[in-house]
């Protein structure tokens, strides 16, 4: 893809985004945090940790004991938000913010991933990956578009995994990451990478053979499939859908890397969303994401103060939004192919998205962010 220079046809909003990404081009993006938002209280870390294990266990077992079967679902969602959560306490423990014990985090990491059954040294790197090249069109691990004419050279089998996790299937996003990473040390370019990403298997095949054996004589099939891989598959819903949402939008391009930079990766190509009070906390403030691409030693409860400090810095570059179903709708029903004449988006159809285009539906959300 390299060999191409992306976008063919740029429009003014694409340049708009450029000359926003110059100005910011060699400032320390980070300096404008405080350096005391960088200190991790390892207790305040350890109650999110209490909280989201509480949630999920509390749901699984409310379900053994639910008098019909209608209170699963319900009962699921917030499994799978206990899950997120633990991913979330995980993705601190990554970055080395939960601790500033490396054992520490590498312990709490790996048995907050084990909802997820995620080693957690392949999530790790796979994830910094993504940190590295946020939005670059040839590099990102994360829900990157790919253009057209590459989607239809792409074996049948590839094809149906693209369209699904684009569309009706985008709860099996991560589902897809995991399968093609989590359990494969030869896909990770470094010796220690893979010395690291072994060790966490056999910590999660350890844990499964304690776990499954007995879980399954005293519930059955039945209880495997309702007591495990149903929360795991909410958990993933959480985990694709708050992904996707944050790197996917009508007029937030990705780019080649003729036009990417570090900086606009880290303040330009995140979007959050504003949620509730009580969803902002089970989710350990992960929609806060842009302060965290920034600086991802800032500790998760950190995050709202370092974002404000960053919209003081820069102000008009963070974008965020109210939480709305239709933003999500948008991307999985619009947002497919990268435009390689515009440098957005088009859908399965080839039909150009107009950057923007889901903010002039009925009822728009507030956005404060730029274009």
């Amino acid at each position: 893809m390299s060999a191409f220079s992306f976008p063919t046809a740029p429009g003014d909003r694409f340049g708009e985004f450029l000359r926003k990404s110059d100005q910011i081009k060699d400032e320390r993006l980070a300096a404008a945090i405080p350096r005391e938002y960088f200190t991790p209280r390892v207790r305040r870390g350890l109650l999110g940790f209490g909280v989201s294990w509480a949630l999920y266990l509390g749901a699984i077992v409310a379900m053994a004991f639910a008098p019909h079967w209608l209170l699963y679902v319900p009962l699921l969602v917030v499994a799978g938000l206990g899950g997120w959560g633990l991913h979330c306490i995980a993705h601190d423990c990554g970055h080395g913010s939960f601790s500033r014990s490396r054992k520490l985090n590498v312990a709490v990491g790996h048995v907050s991933l084990l909802p997820l059954i995620y080693p957690f040294h392949a999530w790790r790197h796979v994830h910094n990956l993504h940190h590295a090249n946020t939005n670059n069109l040839e590099l990102d691990t994360d829900w990157k578009p790919m253009p057209a004419a590459m989607y239809a050279r792409m074996p049948l089998r590839q094809r149906l995994i693209y369209h699904g996790t684009r569309t009706w299937a985008f709860w099996g996003g991560t589902i897809n990451y995991w399968r093609e990473s989590g359990f494969r040390p030869s896909f990770f370019p470094k010796r220690e990478m893979r010395r690291e990403v072994r060790r966490s298997i056999w910590f999660v095949v350890a844990a499964s053979v304690l776990y499954f054996p007995p879980l399954i004589y005293f519930t059955g099939v039945e209880g495997l499939l309702l007591y495990f891989v149903a929360p795991w598959a909410a958990t993933h819903a959480w985990f694709s859908a708050t992904t996707l949402m944050h790197h996917s939008a009508s007029d937030v391009p990705y780019l080649t890397s003729e036009h990417w930079t570090k900086n606009a990766g880290r303040l330009l190509l995140t979007t959050d969303y504003r949620y509730p009070k009580w969803l902002l906390f089970l989710t350990h403030n992960i929609s806060v994401h842009t302060a965290h691409h920034v600086a991802p030693p800032v500790p998760f409860y950190n995050l709202p103060k370092a974002q404000e400090a960053l919209k003081r810095a820069y102000p008009g570059m963070v974008r965020e939004r109210d939480l709305k179903a239709r933003h999500l709708w948008h991307i999985i029903r619009r947002l497919h192919f990268y435009d390689t004449e515009s440098g957005f988006y088009s859908d399965f159809g080839k039909t150009q998205i107009p950057p923007g285009s889901e903010e002039r539906a009925p009822a728009p959300a507030t956005v404060r962010a730029a274009p």
